[in-house]
This record gives structure tokens, C-alpha cells and sequence, in this order.
């Protein structure tokens, strides 16, 4: 009943539609080269998904299946084998295997004394995989995104910060 209710509010809060459809008929996009475009569906190494792995805090909030990254790193050699046949079936398939998807959600106090549930933040607690290949697929991404940003834009891009536009406009002004 509970359950429901806050199934419910948390959907229609986040399913909203304003009625206007979004058109592209006369937008032009940058694209990027073929080899790029490898790069980013390509296999992946070994390489990539110890850097990933490292780059994960090791004692953060434990998974749904109790395991925190440092027990990834410290059986390592044990399970690379198995990680990086999971991580190029994901890429080969585009899906993971049934049953391996499971994730919890939870819901975070955005205030000190909530007392609706618009006063709380939904999050969901993936498995470790999810988030190396998370990792994984940005860190290909951060390789392209400055090819397909357009150079006026200063956001998204390394070195660039998200104010560099207002003060740009401050001093023409």
C-alpha cells in the first residue's frame, strides 16, 4: 500500500509531459570519424576496467550483494578473467544477463525533517558492474565530447568551467 503510493508520486512527479514535442528538422550536429566511433564501441581491455575499478572509492556504501569495490581489487587476479568477459558481453549485446540487473532504491532526505515525499531524492543502488562500465563508457566519451560540443559551448568540456560564459558576457557588457 505504501509501496504504491510512493511508486505512484515518484512517477508522476518524474513522467510529467508538457505537450510540446521536441523537432530536429533543422538542426545541424557535429559528428565524429569512424575510428571514433570504434573507440567507443569497441572492445574493452583489461586496461580499462582496472582503471575504472581503481578509480572507485574501495569501502563506499556497500552493493545489494554486500560487496564493496575493495574486495573486487584485493581478488583482482582472481576475478579479471570473469569481469572483462562480463564488461565485452555488455558491449558486444548492449544488455546484461538476466538476473544480474538488480538494483534497490532508496530514498535520501533532502531536508533535516522530511515530512512529505517531495522532500526526498530517489536513488538506486547498482551492482559494481553497472558502475564500471559507467565509468568505462564516459571515460571513451570524454575522449570524443569535445569533437561533437560545439566550440562556443563551455560546459561539458575538461578546463572548461560552467560559469566561463557569464563572465565572458560580464566584460563585453
Amino acid at each position: 500500500m505504501v509501496k504504491d503510493k510512493v511508486k505512484d508520486f515518484f512517477k508522476s512527479r518524474y513522467n510529467e509531459d508538457d505537450g510540446l514535442p521536441m523537432r530536429l528538422d533543422n538542426a545541424s550536429f557535429n559528428s565524429i570519424s569512424g575510428e571514433d566511433n570504434g573507440m567507443l564501441v569497441g572492445a574493452i581491455s583489461e586496461e580499462e576496467v582496472k582503471l575504472a575499478f581503481w578509480s572507485c572509492d574501495s569501502s563506499k556504501s556497500p552493493k545489494p550483494n554486500d560487496f564493496h569495490f575493495d574486495f573486487a581489487k584485493f581478488c583482482w587476479e582472481f576475478l579479471k578473467e570473469d569481469i572483462i568477459t562480463t564488461m565485452n558481453e555488455f558491449a558486444d549485446r548492449g544488455k546484461w544477463p538476466r538476473g544480474s540487473n538488480t538494483l534497490f532504491i532508496s530514498l535520501i532526505p533532502k531536508v533535516d525533517n522530511p515530512q512529505l515525499l517531495c522532500d526526498y531524492r530517489p536513488i538506486s543502488l547498482f551492482e559494481c558492474l553497472y558502475k564500471i562500465v559507467s565509468k568505462i563508457l564516459s571515460l571513451r566519451l570524454k575522449k570524443v565530447i569535445s569533437k561533437v560540443i560545439d566550440p562556443r559551448k563551455s560546459t561539458f568540456l575538461e578546463g572548461n568551467e560552467l560559469l566561463d560564459n557569464v563572465l565572458v558576457v560580464n566584460e563585453v557588457l
